[in-house]
């Protein structure tokens, strides 16, 4: 017991390792899939940031000259003021005013398209000049927050107002302006330039954009100025305290990420302030765009580690139910080898073995309760030592065939020389086994004393061939003396006809009556007997069906015709329902006429004063005919309908007793309904009436119309259909 104790415990050990070691491994792989996914989010969004850093720096340059350009015509402007004389507001007024200076303004204007003005203001916020007409029309510009930045002490050389719409143009457009300085550093001036705020979106359109980019250009304060795509109310909106623009601005220039601020979609935004101007510009590109890949990739990466855990749990379940199967397998094969041995120990069987030569070469212990020493039987075969070997050669011969083939058997029975002098009988089953190479090396199995059940099986035969003779004896017994006793029955009813018409001369009232009774007996004996050959010749199989094709209706009118005087003497309801266009059948006409008489009588015997009887014909959904007898009398319960289909069954109570029969009635008609190929059911209910029913094959229902009614040649009869009649049983 301590052994398989220790390797449970081992394999136990080993079982928990291994399960420790799959679950390290899936840690493994999902955390390496996990680190992919983020380093490849990490390299997605390190080129975005990349690829938006190059794009803002191109595009930071290119605004600067553009700007610059403008900056260049301001500062010559502020230099030929200066020239020529304007050191105080006044003279700059008068200096500014002129059309030369106009003409100087319009020539630079007209040369530079991404400005849309040129003009000169005041120091008091008044407008001067312009490049667009003169005289200037006089229009105060002081709430401009250019002037008012001018007005102010400060040392920036030059300021970007905030977006307006221009009051000459109507366009929307920023104001780059310098201050004209008077000897003593008063103010006397401004010199300034509208930029088109289009000609920046149509500067930043022309750039080729991926991944929902975007360009805009923004104060350093955050103020936006221009942007593409547009946003719209965008143009002079600014920036939240919480933006990253404004950290990266002070640093320089840089990339952060916006939840989306401007246009609600989260973005990688590159931020690059000008170097010479309070403008920045801002290339940015959706979170969403960029990571597009990712995800798919992501997604990829995702249903591969899947796909490997998967297998992985899967080979992993499959080394554990290997494992767990090995396991259960050593457990059922000690389970096994313990059975064998107590069934070695307990059965009455003995195990044996044989060589290629069919020559034993082991025998179980157990053949010694048949009287047997193993030993004396090793070396030797079965045929050797069997007794009936000479007297039963075909059977020997096929058994020796058999083992030469290699083939397993099973309950080969034969009579062996016993040593004690008494007969036995043994039975043997075996299988051949081979080597690997699939060489034959001879049988192993089983071998059993069944002569107590070969005894029985021959009393058995005996006693059944015995019971089978004496019935054969009784059916011949009793067609022999029906065939006696209708000889003087037909003498009886001969005379009695003949006393009944008055041949002999004329009869008393009583003398009639019982002559009549007489007559009546031996009419009832001789259907009695009739009855019992017809059995008889059905048993034996020499009772013949004389077929021919008749009308349906024909059938069931005429048996209705027999009985129904019988039913109206009872006060009995008696209905009649044939199906329209009830095709014809091919029957034994004076056999079906048997049975439904048979089944009609029934009714009437068992049903009271005043009941209802209805028999009934239709077409079968499968081809056949069905005829179905229901009445309200008495009924059977099922037990009785049983005995009632037995011969001579006899059902005690009701009216059973008023009205005795043979109890031939309903066994016959079965019968000549299975001759038919057809086949007799009864459904009753006590106290409430009985229906029969009798299923006919297809085979028997014509579909076409008979040339002439019972004049058709008949035709042989196929196995199954049915006709189903429904009828009251004969009890009696």
């Amino acid at each position: 017991m301590q052994k398989p104790d220790c390797l449970r415990s081992r394999r136990f050990r080993a079982s928990g390792h291994f399960s420790l070691a799959g679950i390290g491994l899936l840690v493994v792989i999902i955390f390496a899939a996990g680190l992919a996914v983020w380093d490849r989010r990490e390299d997605a969004i390190a080129r975005s940031r990349q690829e938006t850093t190059t794009l803002g720096t191109v595009l930071a340059e290119q605004t600067a000259r553009s700007i610059q350009a403008v900056d260049l015509v301001l500062q010559q402007t502020q230099a030929m003021l200066i020239a020529a004389g304007a050191d105080t507001p006044e003279r700059f007024r008068e200096a500014a005013a002129t059309q030369e200076v106009h003409s100087f303004l319009r020539d630079r204007w007209q040369a530079l398209p991404q400005a849309d003005a040129i003009a000169l203001v005041g120091a008091d916020g008044k407008l001067v000049n312009t490049s667009r007409n003169w005289p200037a029309q006089s229009i105060d510009l002081s709430d401009r927050d250019y002037v008012k930045w001018a007005q102010q002490d400060n040392d920036a050389p030059i300021f970007i107002s905030v977006p307006a719409v221009s009051r000459s143009s109507g366009d929307w457009s920023f104001f780059l302006a310098r201050r004209i300085d008077g000897a003593s550093g008063e103010l006397i001036g401004l010199v300034l330039s509208a930029i088109d705020i289009r000609y920046l979106e149509d500067f930043f359109r022309a750039i080729s954009l991926h991944n929902d980019g975007s360009v805009a250009a923004f104060r350093r304060d955050g103020t936006m100025l221009a942007r593409f795509p547009p946003v719209e109310n965008m143009a002079g909106g600014k920036l939240p305290e919480q933006s990253g623009f404004y950290t990266k601005v002070e640093e320089g220039g840089g990339s952060y990420f916006s939840p989306g601020y401007v246009d609600g979609i989260a973005r990688i935004v590159s931020v690059h302030p000008l170097s010479n101007y309070p403008l920045v510009i801002a290339v940015s590109m959706a979170e969403d765009a960029v990571l597009a890949n990712w995800r798919t990739q992501s997604l990829l990466i995702a249903l591969g580690t899947l796909c490997t855990v998967i297998g992985f749990m899967l080979l992993f379940r499959a080394l554990v139910a290997h494992s767990r199967s090995l396991e259960r397998s050593e457990a059922t094969l000690r389970q096994s080898e313990a059975r064998c041995r107590d069934f070695a120990l307990t059965s009455s069987d003995w195990f044996w073995e044989t060589d290629q030569q069919q020559q034993f070469t082991y025998l179980s212990d157990h053949i010694r309760a048949f009287g047997q020493d193993p030993q004396t039987r090793i070396g030797r075969t079965r045929s050797e030592l069997a007794s009936d070997f000479i007297g039963e050669p075909n059977k020997w011969r096929e058994h020796l065939a058999l083992l030469d083939r290699h083939e397993p058997f099973r309950d080969f029975v034969y009579r062996p020389k016993a040593g004690d002098g008494r007969e036995r009988v043994i039975s043997v089953s075996g299988n051949p086994f081979f080597d690997e190479a699939g060489g034959f090396l001879g049988y192993r199995g089983t071998a059993r004393d069944v002569t107590e059940q070969v005894m029985a099986q021959q009393v058995l035969h005996e006693a059944k061939a015995a019971a089978e003779a004496a019935n054969l004896a009784k059916s011949q017994f009793l067609a022999n003396m029906s065939h006696e006793l209708r000889t003087p029955l037909n003498a009886i009813l001969g005379f009695s006809e003949v006393l009944e018409n008055g041949i002999g001369g004329p009869l008393q009232p009583r003398q009639a009556e019982y002559v009549g009774l007489i007559r009546q007996s031996g009419e009832h004996l001789l259907h009695l007997i009739n009855e019992i050959l017809d059995l008889a010749r059905i048993d034996a199989g020499k009772l013949e069906l004389r077929e021919e094709v008749l009308y349906t209706r024909r059938l069931v009118d005429g048996a209705v015709a027999l009985v129904k005087d019988r039913a109206a003497d009872s006060l009995i309801k008696l209905s009649v329902d044939i199906e329209e266009n009830m095709p014809p059948v091919l029957v034994d006409r004076t056999r079906l006429t048997e049975i439904l008489l048979n089944l009609l009588s029934n009714a009437i015997k068992f049903t009271e004063l005043g009941g209802k009887i209805g028999i009934s014909a239709r077409h079968t959904q499968d081809g056949g005919a069905e005829f179905v007898v229901r009445d309200n009398g008495c009924g059977m319960t099922q037990a009785e309908i049983e005995i009632a289909l037995e011969r001579f069954g006899q059902v005690d109570g009701g009216l059973a007793r008023v009205h005795e029969g043979s109890g031939l009635g309903l066994p016959l008609a079965r019968k000549l309904v299975e001759l038919h190929g057809g086949s007799l059911t009864l459904r009753s209910e006590k106290g409430r009436g009985t229906t029969a029913t009798v299923l006919l094959p297809s085979s028997r229902v014509l579909m076409a119309e008979p040339a002439a009614a019972g004049h058709l040649a008949p035709r042989e009869a196929p196995p199954t259909a049915a006709i189903a009649m429904a009828m009251p049983v004969d009890l009696g």
